[in-house]
């Protein structure tokens, strides 16, 4: 059976749900489900193929045809209309509520601690921290596994910064460990705080063209040309590769590296009219 769990984009669940209902049911076809949702077939191969998006009122109908549990139900009901979102911070919202239902717990940090942000390192540690056993000692060798290293004076306040923000938490083993699996800016941020952070990280990524060897790293760059109508559609795609990746971190069990991911897209040039 496919894990509905496993997926971030429910037309891909269908999909697979499809194939896999096919091999063992050659009479199972998109005429078959056509007759058990009441929708036309050309309608349901373009949701299949990702064409379209599934309309909201037939989302308990695919449910039934496809017997899914409460749970199971709640979280394809959610990756609909976290398909269908129209705006980063719906997209945000869809998200927490997925590893909501899946039982994860997501962070939201308020403008009230943008202290978290001030730091590119705090984000590291942080992340360090769930895949170190660290006991709260050596601060110089915890300061020497970043890249670029930071002082064991920053370290030891980077560790204090997140026991305030009770983001990590000191077992009884006297082992830190965090609390959420993900964090989250919320919807009240002030862009200034985002800003800044992402000018560290993007800084960051230059200066790993020069400290990491290429096969630690991938850094490159194309330019090309789209209509401007269809940036919304790129930001979907960057948005659905981020999410994969996300997963794919989710569901590893051997971490021995914290890696930072930044996807930067932007206009170079606008081509307003025809010269003459």
């Amino acid at each position: 059976m496919v894990n509905i769990f496993e997926y971030f984009d429910y037309r891909y669940f269908l999909k697979d749900f499809y194939e896999q209902e096919k091999k063992s049911k050659p009479w199972f076809s998109y005429r078959y489900i056509s007759s058990k949702v009441n929708l036309n077939p050309g309608y349901i191969v373009k949701v299949f193929q990702g064409k379209i998006h599934l309309g909201l009122k037939n989302v308990q109908a695919f449910a039934d045809l496809m017997t899914l549990e409460e749970k199971e139900r709640n979280y394809f009901t959610e990756l609909v209309l976290f398909g269908r979102a129209k705006n980063q911070n719906e997209i945000e919202q869809r998200f927490e509520r997925l590893q909501s239902i899946k039982g994860i717990r997501f962070r939201t940090i308020a403008d009230s601690k943008s202290d978290f942000f001030a730091q590119w390192h705090h984000m590291a540690v942080r992340s360090l921290l769930s895949i170190y056993p660290f006991e709260g000692k050596n601060y110089r060798a915890l300061a020497s596994m970043l890249s670029p290293k930071i002082t064991a004076k920053e370290a030891r306040a980077s560790v204090r910064l997140l026991e305030k923000l009770k983001m990590i938490v000191r077992g009884e083993d006297g082992i830190y460990r965090v609390t959420e699996q993900f964090i989250s800016t919320g919807d009240h941020w002030t862009s200034a705080v985002i800003r800044n952070y992402q000018k560290k990280n993007i800084e960051l990524s230059a200066a790993a063209l020069e400290h990491h060897p290429k096969e630690l790293r991938d850094i490159s760059s194309v330019t090309m040309t789209f209509p401007i109508k269809d940036i919304d559609l790129i930001r979907e795609r960057v948005r659905q590769f981020r999410q994969e990746l996300l997963l794919m971190s989710q569901d590893s069990k051997s971490d021995d590296a914290v890696m930072q991911l930044n996807i930067q897209l932007f206009p170079v040039a606008f081509c307003e009219k025809r010269e003459r």
